[in-house]
């Protein structure tokens, strides 16, 4: 009897395992019973559709008075007319068409919690002609509805938001365009100058989960009674230092680009050359302004210029097809014998053009020079500029944003190779 017992608990201890629905069972009678009160309120609560219209109705309840500001806004765009707030409070809200003469009439306020608003009346009517001039379509108005959009598609197009304001019948202007697109993502990203306040608390973030990472940020501060001033930043991730001392060439290419942001400032990057000839990125600044100064801290390291910067100066100094072809056959040649034949070429034609090249070191810009330990026949700096193209649209970006974005394009080239 008893044996019989504990396998039937056993099989409904095992039927309780494989119930996927997990239904939880009331401990009490008292808890399978319905508040009246509460399931009225379930029943009458507004909720928001965005694919279907708005429909207000005497007694219907809203979270708060937020909620029925927003709803109304809602409602009268998506009808086109007019309306004039009569109470726009916390206790009460009282609004009518703006048409002289027409009876459409809402008032809502608190009920017993003084928190849930509630339609008290309600004239839904029109005795008037409605036009398709609304001044609720604001610029505010419009960045609350790309909000949800935006933040899983940041780089919406002008077009992009035309088509998803038209959802609401609304055409906006460029104006509103713009400045609903500004506005909403200043609310997802924060402000520019919000996200350099956050910098402190990435960094922290950044050592706690990234050990092995360098981040360092410099400001600049002339007493404890003013507020510190940002100068530069420089972080080089863990996985980008290990990976460029164990499988990465012995050059780096550093460059610059400037940032689109409210305070400007210019992102400077440092990125070699793989064993598969492709871009590997070891560390990132942003600073104020661009000045090398690997010549004084790194005084055995070998400088490079890039040619296409000094084809560019050259050719607008010595213009002409012939010596422009014998400057990149100078610059691409791999032996001292064809550099030298190709320099007295640009000697015999043009002794000033000979004289503008003869100045700058050979072992800078002609491959035949160049240190065979690199195992870098570049001449030009294209692939860094690769990498500043790669990186898009997060030069305009919240310095925060920028940071993270940087982030996490770096981890995901490292996890794919």
């Amino acid at each position: 009897m008893v044996l019989s017992e504990i396998s039937s608990s056993d099989e409904d201890f095992q039927n309780f395992y494989d119930n996927e629905t997990g239904e939880i069972v009331p401990d009490s009678e008292s808890e399978q019973e319905i508040d009246p009160l509460k399931e009225v309120l379930r029943n009458k609560m507004w909720t928001y559709n965005p694919r279907e219209d708005i429909e207000f109705k005497k007694g219907q309840l809203f979270t708060n008075v937020d909620a029925f500001r927003a709803a109304l806004k809602d409602y009268v765009i998506q009808k086109e007319f007019p309306i004039k707030r009569l109470k726009n409070e916390k206790i009460r809200c009282t609004a009518i068409c703006d048409v002289a003469g027409c009876t459409w009439r809402i008032h809502a306020s608190p009920i017993a919690d003084s928190v849930i608003f509630m339609i008290k009346t309600y004239t839904p009517e029109h005795t008037c002609v409605m036009d398709n001039k609304n001044r609720e379509t604001t610029s505010d108005w419009m960045a609350k509805k790309l909000l949800a959009v935006m933040r899983t598609h940041p780089h919406l197009s002008k077009k992009d938001i035309e088509v998803e304001m038209l959802k609401y019948g609304v055409h906006p202007s460029i104006q509103q365009v713009y400045r609903a697109k500004q506005k909403a993502r200043e609310e997802i990203e924060s402000t520019h100058s919000e996200s350099y306040s956050k910098l402190p608390k990435y960094d922290v973030l950044l050592r706690q989960h990234n050990p092995g990472s360098i981040c360092k940020i410099h400001y600049d501060r002339s007493n404890l009674l003013v507020e510190p001033r940002f100068l530069r930043l420089f972080i080089s991730f863990k996985g980008q230092k290990d990976g460029f001392l164990v499988g990465c060439r012995s050059f780096v290419r550093f460059d610059g680009c400037h940032l689109k942001g409210s305070f400007g400032g210019v992102l400077l990057t440092a990125v070699t050359l793989d064993a598969n000839n492709s871009i590997f990125s070891i560390a990132f600044a942003i600073v104020n302004g661009l000045k090398f100064a690997y010549e004084q801290l790194l005084s055995f390291a070998i400088g490079r210029y890039c040619c296409r910067h000094i084809y560019s100066n050259f050719r607008s100094q010595f213009p002409g097809m012939l010596l422009t072809s014998f400057f990149w056959q100078a610059a691409k040649s791999y032996d001292a014998i064809g550099f030298n034949e190709t320099m007295q070429r640009i000697k015999d034609m043009n002794i000033e053009a000979w004289r503008y090249l003869s100045k700058i070191p050979v072992s800078a810009w002609a491959r035949h020079a160049f240190s065979i330990e690199m195992k870098c026949d570049h001449v030009t700096n294209n692939f860094t500029e690769s990498f500043n193209a790669w990186i898009g649209d997060l030069r305009g970006q919240p310095i925060l944003t920028l940071v993270e974005g940087l982030r996490k394009k770096f981890m995901k080239k490292l996890h794919k190779r």
